[in-house]
């Protein structure tokens, strides 16, 4: 009998955008027998591509990222986060325990079109209110002196 708690789990990683698209798909691939020789399941993986990154990471300003979304023992996370921190390819890794609400979120944005960051939030009413306190705080500060 197997008492082990399988949990999904999410992680991101992030490699130089300057290799070209054969070496990028050897190493996921690389990382996908990584899991398979580990008895990870792998429910899903997303290559969501070059990206620019908001600052530099060891002199590099993009980055090519992809997600694996998978099924493993929390043993195997200390082994997976051992190996990308060794391997001198990979920029940045992220990786996330998924509970039940972001489960279900990821179920629930399967087969919806992807959106931009623009067109999910009104940016122009999140600038309007950031410059609405930025009033009220310069308002608020000369009424104090």
């Amino acid at each position: 009998m197997d008492t082990t708690q399988l949990n999904t789990y999410e992680t991101v990683i992030i490699v130089s955008a300057s290799l070209e698209d054969e070496d990028i798909d050897k190493i996921l691939k690389r990382y996908e027998e990584f899991f398979k020789n580990n008895n990870v399941e792998i429910l899903e993986i997303e290559k969501w591509g070059r990206k620019r990154m908001a600052y530099h990471i060891k002199k590099v300003r993009t980055g090519y990222y992809f997600l694996i979304r998978f099924r493993s023992e929390g043993s195997f996370i200390k082994k997976l986060e051992r190996t990308l921190q060794i391997d001198e390819q990979i920029l940045r890794y992220l990786t996330v325990r998924l509970d039940k609400k972001a489960l279900a979120y990821v179920e629930a944005q399967k087969g919806k079109p992807v959106t931009s960051l623009e067109e999910e939030f009104d940016f122009d009413e999140v600038n309007l209110n950031q410059n609405l306190d930025e009033q009220e705080e310069q308002e608020d500060s000369s009424n104090n002196n």
